[in-house]
């Protein structure tokens, strides 16, 4: 018996996921721009943590967008993409 999952569930894993690879890239980069702008104290620790907000936000947001399009896609067309090429 095949187990469905929920779209939103696997666009919530996805954002959650993805958005914790984009705040620890916002943590290796953040630091980097705030020393080229000349950043220092708490001026250069408020610019990584809103480098590191928006770094993980954003890549959240766009792979829990992606993620709920393409289940809606194979939801739509009634299968899904990687077991319908194998099936021939």
């Amino acid at each position: 018996m095949e187990e469905v999952v929920p779209c939103s569930s696997i666009a919530v894993d996805s954002a959650l996921r993805i958005g914790t690879a984009g705040a620890i890239w916002g943590l290796c980069i953040s630091p980097h721009d705030a020393r080229e702008k000349g950043l220092t104290g708490a001026a250069k620790a408020s610019f990584v943590a809103k480098s590191v907000g928006r770094c993980s936000f954003q890549c959240g947001l766009i792979a829990g967008v992606f993620q709920m399009s393409h289940c809606w896609i194979e939801q739509y067309r009634g299968r899904k993409d990687w077991v319908s090429l194998h099936t021939f």
